[in-house]
């Protein structure tokens, strides 16, 4: 019985990404504009928030075309927002001009390898070459997944 728990406990272990690779894949989704993947990435309670984003987003589709052209520099029509899904929101805002000018780094000057944990949460650290600032973001093991749990909507 001891033993088929110990089997358990490490495969569990082995089977649980890290924080840190956790985050670089976010990281690289972000770059890639992949917006799937980076809602992957979200806790659930922030895939819940943007859920209700895109909900708010369709009572007004035209005002919120109109923003995204003028705020993001986005071509896009009312009806391809009122169209719109969680991930292809994601994916049209990281792969807006606005945000692109807004990233002055590339992706191989973003480091990602330590965190610190505590049960189910940790802290990732980022820190970017030539800088001296470390970024931490809370994540949250979420369905075997460490998953961003800063609130962004």
């Amino acid at each position: 019985m001891r033993s088929a728990i110990l089997f358990v406990l490490i495969l569990t272990v082995i089977a649980t990404a890290s924080p840190e690779g956790d985050m670089n894949m976010i990281l690289d989704a972000l770059y890639r504009a992949d917006g799937e993947t980076v809602y992957k990435g979200l806790t659930t309670e922030n895939q819940e928030s943007l859920a209700m984003v895109i909900a708010m987003v369709r009572l007004a589709p035209d005002q919120v075309a109109l923003q995204l052209r003028q705020e993001l520099n986005i071509q896009i029509s009312s009806s391809e927002v009122y169209a719109l899904s969680e991930q292809e929101l994601i994916s049209l805002i990281i792969d807006s001009p606005f945000f692109r000018n807004e990233i002055p780094y590339s992706r191989d000057m973003i480091a990602c390898d330590s965190h610190t944990m505590l049960g189910d949460t940790a802290l990732v650290y980022i820190s970017i070459v030539n800088e001296d600032s470390v970024y931490r973001y809370p994540m949250m093991l979420q369905e075997g997944t460490w998953r961003i749990a800063t609130t962004f909507f």
